[in-house]
């Protein structure tokens, strides 16, 4: 009998072995349970309705649409190459997802970073223009207007293109920052009047597009950042996010196969910013974890945290609360 469990402990230490595997698995034994992707879709899907804005752009001519309480977009004459898409109703379809606070860009928006770099971000959106199912894009030399509301612009402000899980400036050059002025600004379409102070600038593309600033941190004040959690906690089952509880800013912490922990691997986090680690996991079907701990950064920090079973209302309440 003991022969028989050892066999089965040497075949579940080959099991769990291998190249090229994602996830890690603190303790073998224990294995993985859980799929945070059932819970991160469910969180999108129901907080979309409330940041996502539905309607139909007529194929030319030009056009100007208040978005949420803040964002106004301009399309010029044009925008759009008839040739390559043919417009068979006098109207495309319209979607745009507007993410201005921290809870959102958690759920559906990209993390505040770029160049490896921490960014204060105003509002991010991403704008879908489809003729039934195919998408649209903009034609070649065209530029949409992209306006934010904002009483109290700030200056340095500059656009970025979103690119997979990072933003990319949309100029290229650093060293630049003249593509988002500050300024008050006049629009009329179809007899209606747009008023507007705060940022304004042009993008030649659409999908995700921000308006942020970098944090002027010198380097030897930013530091990585990790959360150690308990070892049923891995990146098949679990999430982690470090809020900026000052600025709109937000950063995710994948796992770390070889460290075994959640980290901000870069070193962007400036040292001395009070932030507040987000854990959300989901252990099986509807059953869900949650931690929320507010520190100081200090070098090289390490944080631990333990998660408890929490309602998907109460996980949805607080992200929403960011």
């Amino acid at each position: 009998m003991n022969k028989f469990f050892y066999l089965i402990g040497i075949l579940v230490m080959m099991m769990s072995c291998g190249k090229d595997i994602d996830q890690f698995i603190p303790n073998a034994s224990q294995g993985v349970q859980g799929d945070i992707t059932r819970l991160t879709s469910k969180l999108k899907q129901d907080l979309s309705g409330e940041i996502t804005y539905v309607g139909t752009v007529r194929c030319t001519g030009s056009q100007v649409f208040e978005i949420d309480k803040d964002l106004v977009l301009s399309f010029p004459p044009g925008f759009v190459d008839l040739n390559q898409y043919p417009c068979t109703n006098g109207y495309f379809d319209i979607s745009v997802t507007v993410c201005d606070t921290k809870g959102e860009i958690l759920i559906s928006g990209i993390p505040t970073l770029s160049e490896n770099k921490l960014l204060e971000s105003r509002i991010e959106c991403n704008i879908e223009i489809k003729n039934g199912n195919h998408s649209v894009k903009l034609a070649q030399g065209k530029k949409i207007g992209v306006y934010v509301k904002d009483p109290d612009p700030r200056d340095r402000m500059e656009l970025f293109y979103g690119q997979e899980t990072d933003w990319l400036q949309a100029d290229g050059d650093p060293t630049i920052w003249n593509n988002v002025a500050n300024q008050e600004w006049t629009l009329e379409s179809d007899s209606t009047i747009f008023f507007g102070f705060g940022y304004g600038c042009l993008s030649d593309s659409i999908d995700w597009i921000n308006v942020d600033v970098f944090f002027d941190i010198p380097e030897n004040q930013r530091t990585p950042v990790c959360v150690e959690l308990p070892d049923q906690f891995t990146n098949k089952n679990t999430r982690v996010y470090m809020a900026f509880d000052e600025y709109n800013s937000l950063t995710s912490m994948p796992g770390d196969s070889i460290q075994e922990l959640f980290c901000e691997h870069y070193g962007s986090t400036p040292i001395g910013f009070k932030v507040t680690f987000v854990v959300i996991a989901e252990l099986g079907e509807d059953d869900y974890y949650f931690a929320a701990k507010s520190t100081t950064i200090t070098p090289n920090l390490v944080e631990s945290i333990t998660p408890v079973k929490t309602s998907y209302e109460s996980i949805k309440d607080y992200i929403l609360g960011l």
